[in-house]
C-alpha cells in the first residue's frame, strides 16, 4: 500500500480492490481486516479454455515483474488466485505479496511451472480438453508426471527444456554450499530476464487443434440456416416476454445464441463440454473485446464435482453456476439417450438453476438422435414428447411452446414452481 503497487495494481485492473473493516479488538494489534470486492461469478482452473489459461498465466508474470519493481515479491503462483471479471482475469489473492529480499530466487517459480506451465503445454501437445487433469493435481501436476505425458519432441523446444526438464532433473538438488549460503545469488536482473523469458514465452504457446465431434454441429446438420434462423427468432421473441438479468446457456457449443446478448447488461455464463468450442468463443470474445460473457469448458452429464479439504473448498459447478433463464438447447437428447438421464433427473438439476428455462426438445426422428442411436440399442420407450412434458411439469409450468418452422423440435419457454 505504501509503495504505491496496490495502485498500480487496481489501476490497470489485474487485481481486485479492497476495502478496510474496523474491528475494535483489533485497532491495537498489528492486523487488519480487509473486505476484496466481491467476484459475482466464481470459476476454477478445470473449466477455463485455453485462452483463459494463458490470460490468467501472462497477468500472473506481469504481476510479479511489477510487484519486483515496486520492492515487493509474488509468493504464490497458483491459478485459483485468478477470476475473470468483465472479461479479462483479475488476482484476488492481496495477501500474495511479501517483500522482496534481493538476491533470493522467485518462490513461486515452480509453482507456477506445474500449475500454469504445465496445463498450456498439455494442450498445446497433447489435447485441448486435457485442462481438466487439474481436478487430480489442484495444487499443480507434478514435473514428472507432465514428462511422462509430452511427447518427445517437447523436449527440444528450449524453454520447455529449462523450465520443465531441467528443473525437473535438478529438483532434489537444494542449491546450498556447505555453509548454507546459496550457491549463486539471484540478482534483481536475473529475475526480470526469468519473468521476461516466461512471459514471451507462454504468449507464444498455442492450443493443438483437433477434429471434435460437435465443433462444427450447426454446419455439419441438414437443418442448417433455415432451422437456424428459425429457432433465433423464437429464442428472442420468448425471452422479450420475461424479464431477467443474467443467462446460462448449458450446451453453448460456439455461443450462437449466447452472442444475441453481447455487449449487453444481461450477464451470459456459456458452458459446453467441446473444448474447440468454447476456445473458438473465447477467440470471438477476444477479438471483439465482449465483456459480460463468460465462457467455460464443463461436461454437462459429469460437471465438476466438489473438491478440496472435505469436499467444501471448491463447490460443484451444479451449486456455483446459476442464472435468471438457463438455455437448453438441442441439450435434451445428448443427456437422455447419449448419456441414460431419465426426464425427471434432467428437470430437477435444471430446476436448481435458474428461474426460467428455456429448452428445445429434439424428437427421436430428428437426424441427431438417429446419429445417437444409430450403434446402439433404442431402449428409450419413454423418450416422447409427453413423457418429457409430464416429466417437467413436476418442476415447471409452461409458458410458451412452439414447434421451430421446418423441424419436428419443440421450443419450450418454462417457470420453476414451487410446490
Amino acid at each position: 500500500m505504501q509503495d504505491g503497487l496496490y495502485d498500480l495494481l487496481t489501476k490497470k485492473n489485474w487485481l481486485v480492490s479492497h476495502v478496510e473493516i474496523f474491528d475494535a479488538e483489533l485497532q491495537f494489534a498489528d492486523a487488519l481486516i480487509i473486505l476484496p470486492r466481491q467476484i459475482p461469478i466464481i470459476t476454477y482452473p478445470y473449466e477455463w479454455s485455453f485462452a483463459m489459461w494463458q490470460d490468467a498465466a501472462l497477468l500472473t508474470l506481469n504481476i510479479a515483474k511489477e510487484a519486483i519493481e515496486k520492492g515487493m515479491l509474488l509468493k504464490d503462483a497458483t491459478p485459483f488466485n485468478i477470476q475473470f471479471l468483465n472479461g479479462s482475469p483479475v488476482f484476488i489473492d492481496t495477501l500474495s505479496f511479501e517483500i522482496y529480499l534481493p538476491e533470493k530466487p522467485w518462490v513461486a517459480y515452480r509453482q507456477f511451472c506445474e500449475c500454469f506451465l504445465a496445463s498450456l503445454l498439455l494442450q498445446q501437445y497433447c489435447h485441448a480438453d486435457i485442462g481438466k487433469i487439474f481436478t487430480l493435481y489442484p495444487n499443480g501436476i507434478p514435473l514428472e508426471i507432465l514428462i511422462s505425458i509430452l511427447p518427445k519432441k517437447a523436449k527440444w523446444n528450449l524453454h520447455t527444456y529449462l523450465h520443465i526438464y531441467l528443473q525437473a532433473a535438478t529438483a532434489t538438488k537444494t542449491g546450498k554450499t556447505k555453509n548454507g549460503e546459496a550457491a549463486t545469488k539471484f540478482t534483481k536482473q536475473k529475475m526480470l530476464l526469468l519473468l521476461n523469458g516466461l512471459i514471451t514465452y507462454v504468449a507464444r504457446l498455442h492450443v493443438k487443434k483437433a477434429k471434435t465431434t460437435w465443433d462444427n454441429y450447426y454446419a455439419s446438420t441438414i437443418l442448417s440456416d433455415e432451422y437456424l434462423q428459425e429457432k433465433t427468432k423464437l429464442v428472442k421473441y420468448f425471452l422479450s416476454t420475461i424479464s431477467y438479468s443474467s443467462i446460462l446457456d448449458l450446451g453453448a457449443n460456439d455461443g450462437h445464441f449466447s452472442l444475441l446478448f453481447k455487449n449487453t447488461a444481461t450477464q451470459v455464463i456459456a458452458v459446453d463440454g467441446d473444448a474447440n468450442c468454447i476456445n473458438k468463443l473465447c477467440s470471438t470474445i477476444r477479438n471483439q473485446k465482449i465483456k459480460n460473457i463468460l465462457p467455460l469448458i464443463n461436461t454437462l452429464h459429469t460437471p465438476s464435482p466438489a473438491i478440496g479439504w472435505n469436499n467444501a473448498e471448491r463447490t460443484s459447478f451444479s451449486k456455483r453456476i446459476k442464472g435468471d433463464v438457463v438455455l437448453a438447447l438441442a441439450l435434451i437428447h445428448h443427456l437422455a439417450i447419449a448419456n441414460n438421464l431419465p426426464f425427471q433427473f434432467i428437470a430437477e438439476w435444471l430446476a436448481a438453476m435458474g428461474k426460467y428455462l428455456l429448452i428445445e426438445f429434439v424428437p427421436k426422428t430428428d437426424e441427431k438422435v438417429q446419429l445417437l442411436l444409430q450403434n446402439r440399442q433404442d431402449i428409450f420407450t419413454d423418450y416422447t414428447v409427453i413423457d418429457f412434458e409430464n416429466a417437467f411439469s413436476k418442476k415447471f409450468k409452461i409458458v410458451l411452446q412452439q414447434k421451430i418452422t421446418g423441424t419436428e423440435r419443440i421450443l419450450y419457454l418454462m417457470e420453476k414452481v414451487i410446490f
